[in-house]
Parts: structure tokens; C-alpha cells; sequence
């Protein structure tokens, strides 16, 4: 082989070896590259991963207070249901006395003239006239109850037809006020169960 046919072969393995080192180094380059997209990426999807993970236990969490909540509250107002319901129950079966005192502690808290007429209702006349007066009839003086009220009180009773169907109704020249059991119970109901409700653990 000539001299010159030796330096091209050399000059061409040169170039060779000289493209090679550069293949080899875009090589490398290209496969760090690689590794470190994919391991951005990964890190990435880690984080989504940790942020949709987080998400799904405080939206659990939150669902797990607000049924609680809810069932606290519904258990509150069971509670509260309950307790009217028993007061109910205990004013469709009050006693004589109790009544009596009922009917005084109802008007005493109110500004009246005196002369207004208590009436019962038609069922319940029977079983609490006598408490009020000592009298009989269809209109009488509430003596027992004018005088446990005092001097200024010269009340009268009857029975009602009217809508009233338990305790009484107070009716005046210009107004009448309503005493009915039920009637008690929704103004204790609207006054405390708020309050009720509050104090309950």
C-alpha cells in the first residue's frame, strides 16, 4: 500500500473514530436527557398523585363531619320532638289543680279588663268547670278562679263550640286571646327550642 493510500485510511479512520465519539457523546446526552424528562415527569405525577390523594381525604373528612353534624342534628331535633310531644301529652292529661293553676298563671301574665269570659272547650267543661267555679250552667261566675285572681277580677264561664280544643280561650269585648294547649306549646316551641336545641351535647 502506498504512502498516501496509508493516510487517507488513516485520515478516514480519524474521521470515523471522530464521528463515533461524537455519536457516542450525543449518545449520552441525549439518553441523560432522557432520564431526567422521565424522571420530571415521574416527580410530577407523584405530586398530582399526592395533591389528588390529599384532595380525596379532605373531601372524605368533610363528608364525614357534615353527616355527623347532620346526624347530631336530626337526633337534636328527635330530641326536642320528643320532649313537646311528652309536654303534650302530659296537657291532654293535666290534672284539676294543675289546670287551675294553668288557666291563673296564663291570665295573671296578661293586661286584661276583668270582665272577659273563659271558654272551655265543650269536651273538657265537664272535667274543669268545677275547678273554676263553684257554680252551674251554661254562662257562670268563675268565683273560685275571680277569687284566687283577686279584688279586680269578675270573670265569667262557658263552654265553647268555638276552635279551641283543649285549655281555654279568654274572649273580650275587642279581642280574645287564645290559651289553647296547642297554642302554649308553639309559643314554648318557637321561644325555646332554639335554645334547647344549643344546650343539647
Amino acid at each position: 500500500m502506498s504512502k498516501l493510500e496509508e493516510k487517507i485510511l488513516e485520515k478516514g479512520q480519524k474521521e470515523v473514530e471522530s464521528i463515533l465519539a461524537s455519536a457516542k457523546l450525543e449518545a449520552e446526552t441525549l439518553y441523560e436527557s432522557l432520564i431526567k424528562k422521565a424522571e420530571l415527569d415521574l416527580m410530577s405525577q407523584k405530586e398530582k398523585a399526592i395533591k389528588k390523594f390529599e384532595a380525596n381525604v379532605l373531601r372524605t373528612k368533610v363528608d364525614s363531619q357534615r353527616e355527623i353534624r347532620d346526624e347530631v342534628a336530626l337526633a337534636k331535633q328527635k330530641l326536642i320532638s320528643s320532649i313537646f310531644s311528652e309536654l303534650s301529652q302530659y296537657l291532654s292529661n293535666i290534672s284539676k289543680e294543675d289546670f287551675f293553676k294553668y288557666v291563673k298563671h296564663s291570665i295573671l301574665n296578661e293586661t286584661i279588663s276583668g270582665d272577659e269570659t273563659i271558654a272551655l272547650a265543650k269536651h273538657d267543661y265537664q272535667k274543669y268547670a268545677s275547678t273554676l267555679s263553684s257554680k252551674s250552667g251554661n254562662l257562670v261566675e268563675a268565683d273560685l278562679l275571680n277569687q284566687a285572681l283577686g279584688k279586680n277580677y269578675h270573670l265569667k264561664l262557658t263552654q265553647s263550640d268555638m276552635a279551641v280544643d283543649s285549655g281555654f280561650l279568654l274572649m273580650g269585648k275587642d279581642f280574645d286571646l287564645n290559651f289553647s294547649f296547642k297554642e302554649t306549646l308553639d309559643k314554648l316551641a318557637a321561644k325555646y327550642e332554639k335554645t334547647i336545641y344549643e344546650e343539647l351535647v
